[in-house]
């Protein structure tokens, strides 16, 4: 009997929207006893109502000029919140976001858009230390050695695919540290994590209150977030299922142009990064002890070490990863040589170069070439005359 009671009770609260308005009093205490003794007042004194809508039209008035100026009260607004957003700086994989060459224009839709080497090579301008890099690509060939050459090896010696791999993985690292590095961290952990550490520290007081051995803590905290519990809490498989759809939603912002439109590689990357990458991170950053170190090196005021080696020299960021392993010439490729001397070629070429906005590289290539021929011809046109006379 007392567990159905339990169950009715749980149900009422939550119809009831009990948990709202004791965050409301918690939030606003002073008008809150303010309201109650007007309410109060408006029982007993009945006969003076007439009166007492004065003061029930002012909190009328206060409440509705509150709540459509204030974005961040627990009340809804009815006005719509106008935001400040800050100006981010011009992102990597958008074309559009930088001035259109022709016209000058941010985001020209008239002319087709020129071609960014940032785009299709972020690591350039990339340099870290020369033990970061090789302790990076360390674990980058860790990865490759663990789900890709076990089944990969059965199948071809070929090392192209390998190598297209490795140049998407050093794509998609160098996008994530210019990203990192446009981040506000300050503001994010006070705006973020801030909040849903208190969040979790008050989950967690209310379920020890409700559970006298600490073995049952866990289970009784999960029940305690009830509905609010984030669906990757619920089980490992809900965990990896939720980190594969969050790694395709960051494809189009971490992954070179058009390589979403390949479905196996796609699929590949995702499935090496959420199971491999980003699942194990999780794990890591979970676990209490590392939980307690970095907040024992956050609240820390003694000065580092002093180092006793020399600062390693910057290198490239992963260059030595993306070299290609494959000596091999490939069949499918073909020379800049090759496509100039056939003029259907030359065409598709020239087509594929337009959708890319890189014209004007071809371009400038076939004006290099045209005028070393043309002097070429100059001068054994002049040698010729030289030696008839």
């Amino acid at each position: 009997m007392v567990p159905w009671v339990r169950t009715m009770g749980q149900k009422l609260k939550q119809r009831l929207r009990l948990d709202v308005g004791r965050e409301i009093c918690r939030q606003y205490p002073l008008f809150c006893f303010l309201l109650l003794c007007l309410s109060a007042a408006s029982l007993l004194l009945n006969r003076y109502i007439h009166i007492l809508m004065i003061f029930w039209s002012f909190v009328a008035g206060v409440v509705t000029f509150y709540c459509s100026l204030g974005p961040d009260s627990l009340l809804p607004n009815i006005f719509f919140t106008i935001k400040y957003k800050p100006k981010l700086g011009l992102q990597e994989l958008f074309p559009q976001g930088h001035s259109c060459a022709v016209c000058g224009k941010v985001k020209c839709k008239r002319h087709r858009p020129s071609l960014l080497l940032e785009n299709y090579q972020p690591w350039l301008d990339l340099k870290i230390s020369s033990k970061v890099d090789a302790s990076l690509s360390e674990v980058l060939e860790l990865v490759l050695e663990n789900f890709v050459y076990p089944w990969y090896r059965d199948v071809t010696d070929d090392e192209s695919f390998v190598d297209e791999l490795r140049i998407t993985l050093r794509f998609f690292a160098s996008v994530l540290i210019r990203r990192i590095h446009k981040v506000d961290i300050p503001s994010i952990i006070t705006k973020k994590l801030l909040k849903a550490a208190m969040k979790h520290i008050e989950v967690i007081v209310k379920a020890r209150q409700k559970v006298k051995n600490t073995e049952f803590l866990q289970q009784a905290a999960l029940e305690e977030y009830g509905p609010e519990l984030h669906v990757a809490l619920r089980s490992r498989r809900d965990e990896l299922h939720y980190l594969r759809k969050l790694t395709e939603l960051l494809f189009p912002y971490i992954l070179p142009p058009k390589a979403t439109d390949c479905r196996s590689l796609t699929l590949l990357i995702r499935e090496i990064l959420s199971g491999s990458v980003f699942l194990p991170s999780l794990d890591f950053l979970a676990d209490p002890d590392t939980v307690n170190h970095l907040l024992i090196i956050f609240i820390d005021d003694s000065p580092p070490e002093k180092a006793t080696e020399p600062a390693s020299p910057l290198v490239p960021f992963l260059q030595k990863f993306a070299e290609p392993r494959n000596k091999k010439p490939s069949v499918l490729k073909l020379e800049l040589k090759q496509i100039r001397e056939q003029q259907d070629l030359l065409f598709r070429f020239m087509n594929f170069l337009k959708q890319e906005g890189a014209v004007h590289v071809l371009q400038f290539c076939l004006t290099v070439v045209f005028q070393t021929t043309f002097k070429r011809c100059r001068i054994t046109n002049t040698q010729f005359k030289i030696e008839q006379r």
